[in-house]
Parts: structure tokens; C-alpha cells; sequence
């Protein structure tokens, strides 16, 4: 509150956001991380199989999960479809590092808290084996909030548009996955029709 510019207003505000960014979803935070070869679909790969096998059951804090890395074998993570040599390697070696381990402790003491995926059940699988592109700004949705829908309905979301894509949703100002999408006859959505798909 005494910094220049803080009023009690503007103080408790950012206090209030640091608090809430406390509780951190377990993908996001697995992507934080910085692990080598481990991108955004990498993390939430690695937490989705986990998540599946019963094994993130007591997971709440990093310390947890770095507990659950620590105990996987090499094989294990290669039993992951998608995971490869560099990336079990990669992930080995990161939560066996004593100094990455201490860092794990830290933010469980500062009060980091992770919140794991929900249980899908049957609406996790309408839209298994569907491939969703996102292009142009959508009014009502940021670009993670549809992803999520995405991905909770069990849809995935793809980066490129192909001929394997299912459907394009194109908010305002679509670029060239638009055109490409037209070009190879990908049924294109706009945000009422994507809304309506998610309604179904």
C-alpha cells in the first residue's frame, strides 16, 4: 500500500490475484516448469494418462507431484502414446535434480495448490476423435476457454488446419487456417454455431 501509485484498492487487488493464481491447474503448472521437450500438449498429455490411471488420487501440491514423476520409470513414460525417448529422458532427469526438487518444496510451502483435471465420464467422449482448429478472436471466449470446452467434451485441438481437421471455429478476423479450411472443404464454424455444437 505505500508503493507510489498504490492505493488500498489497487493493493488488495494484486493480493488478491496472487492468492488466486495459487491454485494452478496441474497441466499449466507441469508446462511452467520449463522441462525440456515438454510443451503445453506434452504437459497435459503427461497429466491426462496419470490422471487416468489413478495415479493423481492424492496429488495437491507440487511436492505431490513431483513424489508421482520420481516414482515413474523410464518405461512407464514410454508406455504414454505421444512420449518419446527425449522427452522420458528429459522428465527423468528434471524431478531427479535435487535443486528442482527444492524448488517443488518451496512453492508448497509458499501455498501453491494444484487442481487436477475432472473425471470426463461420459461427456469426456462425445467428441473423441474429433479434431478442432481455432482461428480469428472469438467475442464471448478467450482462446484457452474454448480449448477447454474443447477438450473437457474429449474433442482435441490442433495448431494447423489438414484434411484430418473436423471442424474450423472462425471468430473475427480469421487468417489463412480460414482460406485453407475453405480450400479443403472443412466445415467451418462461427461462434453461434460453435455454441450450438456444444449445447448438442
Amino acid at each position: 500500500a505505500p508503493l507510489e501509485r498504490f492505493a488500498e484498492k489497487s493493493a488488495t487487488k494484486l493480493t488478491d490475484a496472487i492468492v488466486k493464481a495459487k491454485s494452478v491447474s496441474a497441466m499449466k503448472f507441469l508446462f511452467a516448469l520449463g522441462i525440456r521437450h515438454v510443451g503445453e500438449e506434452t504437459a497435459e498429455l503427461l497429466i491426462s494418462h496419470l490422471a487416468e490411471r489413478s495415479l493423481l488420487k492424492k496429488v495437491k501440491t507440487p511436492e505431490d507431484l513431483g513424489e508421482v514423476f520420481t516414482a515413474l520409470t523410464e518405461e512407464d513414460l514410454l508406455n504414454i502414446k505421444g512420449i518419446g525417448e527425449m522427452v522420458a529422458e528429459s522428465v527423468q532427469e528434471w524431478f531427479a535434480d535435487s535443486k528442482n526438487k527444492e524448488l517443488l518444496e518451496l512453492l508448497t510451502e509458499e501455498g501453491v495448490k494444484l487442481v487436477l483435471p475432472l473425471n470426463k465420464g461420459v461427456a469426456g467422449h462425445l467428441w473423441q476423435g474429433k479434431t478442432f482448429v481455432l482461428t480469428g478472436e472469438l467475442p464471448s471466449f478467450t482462446r484457452d476457454e474454448a480449448k477447454a470446452m474443447i477438450k473437457e467434451k474429449g474433442g482435441s485441438v490442433s495448431s494447423s488446419v489438414s484434411a484430418k481437421t473436423t471442424y474450423v471455429v472462425a471468430g473475427e478476423n480469421p487468417g489463412s487456417k480460414y482460406t485453407k479450411a475453405k480450400e479443403l472443404g472443412v466445415t467451418i464454424l462461427d461462434e453461434a454455431a460453435f455454441r450450438k455444437l456444444l449445447n448438442q
